[in-house]
């Protein structure tokens, strides 16, 4: 599961417009902001797709991302987009 910790508070829909902009328009971004914690849907190609999760600190936001699907999928999933979603979030967000 990669992750990746920024040094500032980020609500999620910041995040959500900023992985629009990073990943480009061949990806959905859905944020679902009522379930604790807050978290975002990204998705590709029907089949490929991450969940991030959002946890906000006092003075930091971490984002856990999880690749989707059943098992070979999920598996799939883990080293392939939800490292592209971690290296945009890095990009996008970062210090």
């Amino acid at each position: 599961m990669p992750s990746v910790t920024i040094g500032k508070v980020i609500v999620p829909q910041d995040a959500a417009e900023a992985l629009k902009a990073t990943l480009g328009s061949e990806y959905k971004v859905t944020p679902h902001l009522g379930r604790i914690p807050p978290s975002l849907t990204v998705s590709r190609a029907g089949v490929a797709f991450a969940t991030v999760r959002v946890l906000r600190g006092h003075d930091a936001t971490t984002f856990r991302v999880h690749g989707g699907g059943l098992i070979i999928g999920r598996l799939v999933n883990e080293f392939g987009i939800a490292r592209t979603v971690t290296d945009a979030l890095k990009t996008s967000l970062g210090d």
